[in-house]
């Protein structure tokens, strides 16, 4: 361990930093100045390839890797991207059902009060969990090709990615985003360990890995997606618990087409406006 307390730093890593936990309203007593997480100072080259490294030797050094989506207009954005960190015992306190009851029953009151708001979405008491995908892909090695398919890829701009590594002590990818202090749902939700919940549950259910993270967008993939749209209005259902903009202020017109692009899906985007 490093004097801060932080796991000591694999080798061949880029010039980074750590980022300490500060003395904010959101930061819980004994955290403060505990080092969240280590940041690259810059975009990565072959992102992708440090990360799944990083990835395979997480039983060894505890590190969870991210990639942290750069945008050159926010050069700053992960020194201060945290604002939300947890002791590591609030993870396990989250019931992953619990979680989405929760923000589903928060939901309500929100849900089609904009009458420009895509038609469908459900309502009324929480409907429970969607059944478990079924005979799907590896989910190391999907996640290990998506990582490749982002760091090679375009953003909804049609801009390429540029992807700076984060390293977070945390079991999990799932979990690091609650440790670390992620507040890209913040719009939503600033219990990020409710998401956390959510995406654990998934990676047991559809084989979900969190691979990469924007300052309010989450992307994931999906190793046993839906087959059929009954299944996957169900798993929608979860989406827009945990994520209402992506259907409300989503490329879909309706519930059911949100519902319909999940279908053999091997990725999730969510983003919080």
């Amino acid at each position: 361990m490093s004097p801060t307390g932080f796991p000591s730093l694999p080798d061949g890593l880029p010039p980074g930093r750590l980022v300490l936990a500060d003395a904010g309203d959101w930061t819980p007593p004994g955290l403060e100045g505990t080092a969240l997480l280590w940041v690259s100072d810059a975009p990565v080259h072959d992102a992708a390839d440090l990360w799944a490294r990083l990835r395979g030797a997480h039983a060894q050094t505890g590190l969870v890797p991210l990639l942290l989506e750069h945008d050159d207009d926010l050069p700053n954005a992960w020194v201060g991207r945290w604002s939300f960190p947890e002791a590591a015992e609030v993870l396990d306190a989250v019931d992953p059902e619990s979680a989405l009851r929760s923000l589903w029953d928060d939901l309500q009151d929100d849900a089609g009060a904009d009458e420009d708001e895509p038609q469908g979405e459900p309502t009324g008491p929480w409907p429970g969990l969607a059944r478990p995908g079924q005979d799907g892909e590896d989910p190391e090695a999907l996640a290990e090709a998506f990582a490749r398919h982002l760091q090679d890829g375009v953003d909804p701009h049609g801009r390429p990615r540029r992807w700076r590594l984060g390293l977070v002590p945390a079991p999990d990818g799932a979990g690091a985003l609650t440790l670390a202090g992620w507040d890209g749902p913040c719009n939503h939700t600033n219990d990020t360990e409710l998401v956390s919940a959510v995406l654990r549950s998934w990676a047991e259910r559809f084989g979900a890995r969190v691979v990469g993270v924007g300052t309010d967008t989450l992307l994931v993939s999906v190793a046993r997606p839906p087959r059929d749209l009954e299944h996957a209005r169900a798993l929608a259902v979860e989406h827009f618990a945990v994520c209402p903009d992506n259907v409300w202020q989503g490329v879909h017109d309706t519930f059911d087409e949100y519902a319909r692009a999940l279908v053999g899906s091997h990725s999730w985007l969510f983003w919080w406006d």
